[in-house]
Formats: C-alpha cells, structure tokens, sequence
C-alpha cells in the first residue's frame, strides 16, 4: 500500500474519506475522534457476499490514517515526532494482542495489513484514534 495505489477502494470513497477528516480538522474539537472513525466505518461497510468489503475497510481506514498523519505534519512535527506523542504501537504488538495465527513472519511492516485482515482493523482503529486525538490536542 506504500504506492496509494487503489486496489479495493474507489477514488469516491477515498475523496470521501478526506472530506470527514478534513471536516474532522476544522471543527478544531468539537466532534471526538471516535465521532470520526464511525463515519469512516460507515462509508466502508462490510458485506457477507463480498469478500474484498473487507480489504476495502483495510484500504480506507489505511488512507485515513495517512491524512491525519499528512495533517499533523502540515503542523511543523516530525514522523518520529507524531508516533511518540500519539503513542503509537507497532504491528508486531497488535500480532501477539490480537492472538493472529498468521506466521509472524508475514506482517512486518504496513505494506502487509492485507495478509492478516482482523490485526489490521484493530490496528488501524487506535492508530485512526490515536491521532485524531493528537490532532484536537495541537489545535486548542
């Protein structure tokens, strides 16, 4: 995923996706982060009768992450700098957390959230969070 290149999701839903952390950004506050991830999950449904539903969740949470990360930098910190103060955890935490059956092997790095689905979405979830958090804290 490191290309953004869209594999599961359309640009529609990715726009879409920006406009509620854009919009996220400019009440400066007033919405909580969680407020957020719902409607980014609500954009993403999961669907029983199609299996990529699931990597496209994968993909939207995965771009959400990235414009509130592009966002904090916009903000003068560094990449280093945004992991410490969101408190951001490593994949191979949530691996052993989540109780995956994947080989450890398998999720080294962010290019892999699609091999191990179920990590991913934990993951991603608290990162979405972790930084929206971050994000009303730098802005008051």
């Amino acid at each position: 995923m490191r290309e953004h290149e869209l594999r599961y999701v359309t640009n529609e839903i990715v726009t879409q996706v920006n406009t509620l952390v854009e919009a996220f950004v400019a009440a400066g506050g007033k919405q909580t982060p969680q407020q957020m991830f719902d409607k980014i999950t609500a954009l993403l449904p999961i669907t029983r009768s199609k299996p990529d539903s699931v990597r496209a969740r994968i993909e939207g949470y995965y771009f959400a992450s990235e414009f509130l990360f592009k966002r904090l930098i916009q903000g003068g910190r560094t990449r280093p700098q945004i992991v410490k103060d969101a408190e951001l955890k490593p994949l191979s935490q949530y691996h052993y957390t989540v109780g995956s059956r994947e080989p450890r092997n398998s999720m080294l790095t962010r290019d892999d959230y699609l091999v191990d689905p179920s990590t991913s979405l934990v993951k991603l979830k608290d990162d979405i969070i972790s930084l929206a958090e971050l994000v009303n804290k730098s802005s008051r």
